[in-house]
């Protein structure tokens, strides 16, 4: 789970946001995170990916056990600075061997082609405090999503900036 804590004021505050933009109550968030970690350049670029809707896709290593959240949960993302950018909906789950990830999930990710996908997640999983551990065995989460916030309208965004 990310350690950042989904009742933080300005998460709430955003998911108040998006419930009103949505005309719909928004539950809690089960996650609050950023794509691409600590890189702040890369969590704006794939945040922006998910938000056009290129990027509906993302896997996560190790796999949380328990999983705390579930097809139908949100989650809120965070872009490089830490601030709340946009809700996300889990569609589904699929845990397989990494070497296993099929490659229309690898290009949902939107982070280029199949070779591309498999070593910039080597890389970014061996930079992790346990990233001697991962490897084409190691078991990982493919996760489909939809970004709900903010609306997409045709090639716009539209967000309620009150």
């Amino acid at each position: 789970m990310s350690s950042i804590d989904p009742g933080r004021a300005d998460v709430v505050e955003y998911m108040a946001k998006a419930s009103k933009a949505l005309g719909n109550h928004l539950p809690a968030p089960k996650d609050v995170f950023a794509f691409g970690g600590s890189s702040a350049q890369l969590s704006d670029r794939l945040l922006e990916l998910a938000i056009r809707g290129k990027k509906t896709a993302t896997t996560s290593w190790p796999v949380p056990n328990p999983l705390y959240w579930g097809p139908g949960d949100t989650s809120v993302i965070l872009n490089g600075k830490g601030e709340p950018s946009a809700v996300m909906r889990t569609l589904s789950f699929v845990q397989c061997k990494f070497k296993d990830v099929a490659e229309d999930f690898a290009l949902a990710e939107a982070e280029g082609d199949y070779e591309s996908y498999r070593e910039g997640h080597k890389w970014y999983y061996g930079q992790q405090d346990n990233g001697h551990e991962f490897g084409d065995n190691s078991v990982v989460l493919c996760e489909r999503f939809e970004v709900i916030y903010p609306l997409r309208t045709g090639s716009q965004l539209s967000v309620d900036e009150s």
